[in-house]
């Protein structure tokens, strides 16, 4: 592998769709390289990623959010307030930041750092997916209980509008009455949204990661009857699996559900529900099985407690569920807080989910990753090829990035079949790194801006130690990192910021421009000239000082990349001539907007 240079830049969105083409040298498929094609802007206007941003991020594909074949990236930020930002793939290399919820706190923190995770779908059944983040966490803090819940912002049927209120924000009591009292919401993964029984209804799997007994479980939920959007969805605890939770009287630990996936894992042909665990007392950790068997039907099976060779602090990790050379297995991975140290496991050989144990686990890697920020994909080909098998995508401490592949023969068991390349090192760049990737999105194949290489997407929790020639991040950080196979001496510059390499863009609300309108002060006529970076779908309104619409100049229009110009003849929408005063007016794109100001003298 080449040694790899990091590079990155900012420039206006304009300049991005000038740039040429280049040419990449050609990699041999399954050749474990990989370039930096992007990061986020360092500044996105009043939604601007902080230090604390790209704790969580997740990729809707298959389908998209808002059913326009678009996938969309998600991230998560807690310290800026609070809140999710929502990212479209609208091109070849090509970003577009399209939507932000609400802000929970002007000028603090969610909630116990929260929102973490992130999740997308259609819980309600509707045919409107939702986004779906949960916010904690003292219910005895007036601020967070206020702000507790799970939150659900649901696709409004227009482009990229995902609403300015949570359609639904679900108290934790009304899931479970125990939550009252209870400290939570800081779930790091595990959020899942499908039909994993088969009966045409998404269920939503929500493990709450508590630090109290009484809600120490998997709860799977369902939209029993109505919609989010009338008013009437009656939601109830499908199953609730507590068979982890083992008071300190009864078992040495006590394993709280956080992370979960699914799969046959023992070749039944029906799947099960597999979950990690996280410890409550000292350190261990626990994984469970949950049998599927039909709609609204399951049976808890299975249970591994604390072993004496398994000893992991799982806080972030989801396992993870792959058929190896036919072979149904599952990837563990965990950390030891207290000495700092993060193993990797293999699960296999399961003859049936109800009789696990610990001959069933083998030790991968005693010393590899951190934190257990990971996922599973194949992406170190081209996207038509067949792909070879298996690549796990990991946090590997100190700002690395690392691809773990099992080479296609050997046991599954045995460390000597899978290499371990390093895809990326943040301190090749930075000169000081405190922060960490926190969270990674991908799945087989996936190439979001189809442009023939399949990508990784990780978020990047900041820190105040961070810093690049020594400008410390404190703000505008970059939150997002985005790779894709290829040749790394083709990735972005993040020192330099030289636009000398093919790059992937992301359109931000500062790349769109509304000039002051001329003449100002006018009588009777004046024109108003705007840009857009991409062909986009605007309004133009003007509005009185109090605020009241006075004329629509533009009405949901769509307008090619580049400067335009509308001239307003100062009429209302009736064709009564306005009276003299200052009137606002006012670019509205998306879910943002941009105004200014102008004087009507008769």
């Amino acid at each position: 592998m080449k040694n790899l240079v990091v590079t990155a830049f900012i420039v206006s969105a304009f300049s991005v769709l000038m740039l040429p083409s280049y040419s990449f040298s050609q990699l041999v498929d399954g050749e474990n390289e990989y370039r930096l094609a992007e990061v986020n802007p360092r500044n996105t206007g009043s939604d601007t990623l902080d230090s604390d941003a790209g704790r969580g991020v997740w990729v809707a594909a298959n389908p998209d959010l808002d059913n326009d074949g678009l996938p969309e990236v998600i991230v998560t930020e807690y310290s800026g307030g609070g809140q999710v930002f929502v990212f479209e793939m609208i091109g070849n290399d090509q970003l577009e930041f399209v939507w932000a919820s609400k802000k929970l706190e002007e000028n603090g923190k969610g909630g116990g750092s929260t929102p973490r995770s992130v999740t997308t779908g259609d819980f309600d059944n509707n045919g409107r997916q939702e986004i779906v983040f949960q916010v904690g966490f003292n219910p005895n803090d007036s601020t967070d209980a206020a702000n507790r819940g799970i939150y659900f912002y649901e696709w409004t049927g227009t482009d990229n509008d995902y609403g300015t209120e949570p359609i639904l924000k679900l108290p934790f009591e009304d899931i479970d009455a125990a939550f009252a009292g209870v400290s939570v919401g800081r779930t790091e993964s595990g959020m899942k949204i499908r039909d994993i029984d088969g009966d045409g209804k998404n269920e939503f799997l929500f493990p709450p990661r508590a630090f109290n007994f009484a809600v120490a479980k998997l709860y799977i939920m369902q939209v029993q009857s109505g919609t989010f959007a009338t008013g009437d969805a009656v939601i109830t605890n499908e199953f609730v699996y507590e068979d982890m939770v083992n008071v300190p009287s009864i078992s040495p630990d006590g394993y709280v559900p956080v992370g979960t996936d699914i799969g046959d894992v023992d070749n039944d042909g029906m799947d099960e529900i597999i979950v990690a665990g996280w410890q409550n007392i000292g350190s261990g950790a626990g994984i469970g099985f949950i049998q599927i068997d039909g709609p609204d039907a399951y049976t808890p099976a299975g249970v591994v407690v604390r072993l004496a060779d398994f000893s992991a602090f799982v806080v972030k990790s989801n396992p993870l569920f792959a058929t190896v050379n036919g072979e149904p297995v599952i990837y563990l991975h965990g950390t030891n807080a207290g000495v700092s140290e993060s193993q990797m496991w293999i699960m296999s050989g399961i003859v049936s989910e109800s009789f696990v144990s610990e001959s069933n686990i083998t030790k991968l890697f005693p010393k590899l990753g951190f934190w257990s920020a990971w996922d599973y994909g194949d992406q170190d080909h081209a996207t038509e090829s067949a792909g070879d098998g298996i690549d796990l995508y990991l946090y590997g401490g100190s700002g690395r990035l690392l691809d773990i592949e099992y080479d296609g023969v050997g046991a599954v068991t045995d460390t000597n079949s899978y290499s371990v390349t390093q895809v990326f090192d943040l301190a090749d760049v930075y000169d000081n790194v405190g922060g960490l990737f926190d969270d990674v999105s991908t799945f087989p194949g996936m190439d979001l801006d189809n442009d023939g290489l399949r990508d990784v997407i990780t978020s990047y929790k900041g820190s105040s130690i961070d810093s690049l020639n020594g400008q410390p991040f404190t703000k505008n950080n970059f939150g997002i990192f985005f790779f894709e196979w290829g040749d790394s001496t083709n990735a972005l510059d993040l020192v330099t910021s030289v636009p000398s390499k093919k790059r992937l863009s992301i359109i931000t609300p500062d790349d769109y421009q509304l000039n002051q309108n001329y003449p100002n002060p006018f009588n009777p006529t004046t024109n108003i000239t705007f840009a857009v970076p991409i062909q986009k779908t605007v309004s133009i309104k003007i509005y009185n000082s109090l605020g009241q619409e006075v004329r629509t100049l533009v009405d949901n229009q769509i307008f090619a990349q580049g400067q335009h110009t509308v001239q307003w003849d100062a009429q209302d929408n009736h064709g009564s001539t306005v009276a003299s005063g200052v009137y606002l007016y006012k670019l509205i794109f998306g879910n943002f907007s941009k105004s200014r100001k102008m004087t009507l003298l008769r």
